[in-house]
């Protein structure tokens, strides 16, 4: 069974989605799925609150960027659930310490703005908070844009973090690597998230004026919000395509394997009871015969070779 590393991304493009988000990390808020017994387990890396990681993320922001900037990205990492239910905390946190290094390095150490580790959940997970600052200005593109700088973020994470840890790279050209933060918790708790309310985006003194320009950024905003959702529907669609195609080839094996037992079955049912308790007799009988001619032809050239090495007698 193939045992892979999970690197999961966001997209925060406010801060108001970002304070949503670090406000489910230190559980500030109603979290059905995580355990709260098991809570005290967490850790918390470079921020003890969320009132301490929203001050770190603003302070790295520019004085100036895009409207539509995205402010944040929000990293998950974890690995097949097998492999991190198997490894013990030590080792966890071996993963997750390498897994951080790599997005500090890739980032800056600086625009890591905060981490943690969620033990009171399925499966045990890394987040971290990102932002994409380069120089003076927000380049989330320089990091995320397009297929083919997410396809090479996967496979430089799999090659750096994941290979030393015995994980590998996920199947190249599925389009699972796309799978986003919300899509990664609706997998692991065996269920679809409810559609989010959706949050609006007010209108600004020039969008008055230009309603056209208004109705296209409203549009953008609850696409959004809403693909998450979406990309979990998909997933679950393909899971079950998956599935229907491995019976398929068990299928297949099972056809297979019957048909090269087929002539062993057809010559035995015309047998009666007794007569297949008589061929069975034989072939083991003829099966021992040649083991015990194996073992004999082994031991003779031993047995020689050990007389050859007594002493002779005077």
């Amino acid at each position: 069974m193939a045992h892979y590393a999970i690197l999961r991304v966001q997209k925060l493009k406010s801060a108001v989605a970002v304070s949503r988000s670090m406000k489910h990390a230190f559980r500030e808020q109603d979290t059905p799925n995580a355990d709260s017994e098991r809570t005290p387990d967490n850790t918390h890396i470079g921020a003890q609150s969320v009132d301490e990681a929203m001050a770190a993320f603003k302070a790295r922001l520019p004085d100036k960027h895009r409207k539509d900037a995205v402010l944040a990205i929000e990293y998950l990492v974890t690995a097949s659930p097998e492999v991190m239910h198997a490894k013990n905390r030590a080792q966890q946190d071996a993963y997750f310490r390498d897994s951080l290094k790599w997005l500090q390095d890739r980032h800056g150490a600086q625009n890591v703005v905060y981490a943690g580790i969620h033990r009171d959940e399925t499966t045990p997970h890394m987040y971290a908070y990102v932002v994409p600052r380069v120089g003076e200005k927000l380049n989330c593109r320089q990091f995320l844009g397009g297929f083919k700088a997410l396809s090479d973020m996967q496979t430089d994470f799999a090659q750096q973090v994941g290979v030393p840890h015995e994980l590998e790279r996920g199947l190249q050209g599925s389009r699972a690597r796309h799978t986003t933060i919300a899509q990664y918790y609706g997998r692991v708790n065996g269920k679809t998230p409810q559609t989010p309310n959706l949050d609006v985006p007010e209108p600004s003194l020039t969008d008055r004026f230009n309603p056209k320009a208004y109705g296209v950024k409203v549009a953008e905003s609850i696409r959004e919000q809403l693909n998450p959702t979406w990309l979990v529907l998909e997933d679950k669609a393909r899971e079950s395509d998956l599935a229907k195609k491995q019976a398929k080839e068990a299928r297949a094996a099972f056809a297979d394997q019957d048909k090269r037992l087929k002539p062993l079955v057809e010559a035995l049912l015309p047998l009666n009871q007794i007569e297949r308790k008589k061929f069975v007799a034989v072939a083991k009988a003829m099966g021992e015969k040649i083991v015990a001619e194996r073992k004999a032809a082994t031991k003779a050239p031993q047995q020689e070779r050990s007389a050859q090495k007594e002493p002779r007698e005077r």
